[in-house]
């Protein structure tokens, strides 16, 4: 029986294989065909993006779905709606000099991104709405409404600006094993510096009083990076990075 079962294992796994390929465009992310420093502004009168609700996680949420109507006067497959943020992300955000060339005019790549046909009938009648699912980053954000393709992008419609309520707020709290088998981490992000708010943990074991244990916070800018996308055109502002460190926990305790 070893055998067959072997072969069933095998042939499972290079169906997985084939699949991941075809789900990831064979190991290609689908963002880095976007040749953004190649992208042209030429705005048009004809098209407008609009993207609503304007003010998101009013309840505390950290993740949101927005909506997001869009036309143009002359539809094509190539069209497609990209998501920025921040939201500004014109020259004026390029860093330094370019040299003797003209440089780029958008210095920002989108965080996301969706071809206009996917909204039905977009392609007869250069309408169209599509939704995103936005976290909160820390900034806020707007749409770009593009034509040419992803290899040679022309910008030609701008949405009004969308921010969450609370850009600062502490999200996505991680767990991790400690230094020692008896101590645990937890790591969060914000965009509050020490200089802003003081970090902590508040925790204690089931039936105590909780206690507070203070957090560390690091951040990191352009200059740490290697160089060319990620402190270009890929740069995004970390915030500050929280650690705490739990210690002389039992596990045999709640």
């Amino acid at each position: 029986m070893a055998a067959p079962r072997l072969l069933l294992l095998l042939a499972l796994a290079l169906t997985a294989a084939c699949w991941a390929g075809r789900a990831d465009g064979h190991g290609v992310h689908p963002l880095s065909r976007i040749a953004i420093h190649r992208a042209r502004v030429a705005l048009d009168a004809s098209s407008a993006v609009r993207a609503s609700p304007k003010l998101l996680g009013s309840r505390g949420e950290d993740t949101a779905w927005v909506a997001v109507d869009f036309h143009v006067p002359h539809a094509s497959d190539d069209d497609w709606i990209g998501v920025f943020s921040p939201s500004e992300f014109n020259a004026s955000t390029c860093p330094g000099s370019h040299g003797s060339g003209p440089g780029p005019v958008i210095c920002s790549a989108p965080i996301k991104f969706q071809f206009a046909n996917y909204s039905s009938g977009y392609a007869g009648s250069g309408k169209g709405t599509l939704k995103f699912q936005l976290i909160n980053q820390r900034q806020d954000f707007s749409f770009g409404l593009f034509t040419g393709g992803l290899s040679n992008p022309t910008l030609v419609a701008v949405s009004n600006k969308i921010a969450f309520a609370n850009p600062k707020a502490p999200v996505y709290p991680r767990l991790a094993l400690g230094k020692t088998w008896n101590e645990m981490t937890v790591t969060w992000t914000s965009g509050y510096a020490i200089s802003e708010a003081y970090p902590f943990v508040e925790w204690g074991m089931k039936g105590s009083r909780p206690g507070r244990t203070p957090a560390g916070t690091v951040t990191f800018g352009r200059e740490s990076l290697c160089g060319e996308p990620a402190s270009t055109v890929g740069w995004r502002d970390p915030g500050f990075i929280h650690t705490a460190f739990l210690k002389n926990l039992s596990a045999d305790k709640e």
